[in-house]
């Protein structure tokens, strides 16, 4: 069996580098080494200004978990949201395909969803998504929606289990942060693991990937009064409630080819051959200076907003 020596950078502090949903596929067909001198490396958005893919010079894999463009001046293959054509470098893989989500499939019981008496809630700690926030204080309007989460909290405090916590309302406001075609988090398929209805606004192309007949899909800001009424319809009226809770959460109750695990691994399959005839991108000189010299006009820019007082979060 061959050997594949990995690394992983910027994920969350619980992630797991040597078991994970990425180690798991490619442990299928290779030997799986988790090494400070790997063949790929896999990172996502830099926060915090740290770059710390800079140091690795074998060949890098972008995972677009965030709502960011690919740079490929930086990266050799990419797996994110985004719609490209042609480039068997980029595989559509946004997160929520490594939530397991041949679950969804699985055949929906209405008692699940008859037992819940609680309303809505969301459970979100960004204060700056001025749509999600609208939202929230217009749905209110109607009946409270409890707020679990750090921001506008309205509960005692944060809940300790989000599955658990909004697992007991009919709805879910399910928002992203921000909009862009194709985009969607696992936002969306919380609640519906949980047979909850989501709320949810975001990846304006996302009836691609899901049977909007299923939740509530909100396409722009201007939509947030029809989408009100149809909420109030639905907690008023059980049966309307019970129907759009039948309807199947992926179109034909299929999960597309392109999110199952074998897809992956075939993605990987290939990774690992074009690697052999492609030279990184970490070793070519021309995109690694354009890349540094872009990095230190950003620095430099922020260094003068910061100056002025102004905060724009350039990295």
């Amino acid at each position: 069996m061959q050997t594949v020596k990995i690394n992983f950078g910027y994920f969350w502090p619980d992630f797991n580098n040597e078991d994970n949903y990425f180690t798991r596929v490619l442990s299928l067909k290779y030997n799986v080494e988790i090494s400070d001198n790997p063949d790929f490396y896999f990172f996502t958005h830099p926060y915090n200004g740290k770059r710390d893919y800079l140091k690795y010079k074998c060949h890098r894999v972008f995972l677009g978990w965030e709502n960011v463009r690919a740079n490929w001046d930086i990266c050799d293959y990419v797996l994110d949201s985004d719609f490209y054509e042609n480039n068997p470098r980029h595989k559509r893989w946004p997160i929520w395909a490594s939530w397991n989500p041949i679950r969804l499939t699985a055949p929906k019981e209405l008692k699940h969803f008859t037992g819940k008496k609680k309303f809505c809630c969301m459970v979100v700690s960004n204060g700056k998504a001025k749509e999600r926030i609208e939202f929230f204080h217009q749905l209110s309007k109607y009946k409270q929606v409890d707020s679990g989460g750090r921001f506008l909290n309205n509960i005692g405090g944060p809940v300790a289990d989000k599955m658990k916590f909004i697992s007991d309302y009919k709805f879910v406001i399910s928002f992203e942060n921000s909009a862009s075609p194709g985009y969607t988090t696992e936002k969306l398929i919380e609640p519906m693991l949980v047979n909850s209805i989501p709320i949810y606004w975001g990846n304006t192309a996302v009836r691609k990937d899901f049977n909007t007949d299923s939740f509530i899909n909100i396409e722009n800001s201007q939509s947030f009064d029809a989408a009100i009424e149809k909420i109030i319809e639905l907690d008023s009226n059980e049966e309307k409630y019970l129907a759009m809770a039948a309807q199947p959460w992926l179109n034909n109750n299929q999960l597309p080819r392109e999110f199952t695990q074998e897809s992956l691994a075939a993605f990987f399959d290939f990774v690992v051959a074009d690697s052999k005839t492609k030279k990184p991108v970490a070793l070519n000189s021309y995109k690694n200076f354009k890349h540094k010299t872009s990095i230190f006009l950003y620095r430099l820019r922020d260094s003068f907003y910061h100056r002025l007082g102004i905060n724009k979060g350039f990295r």
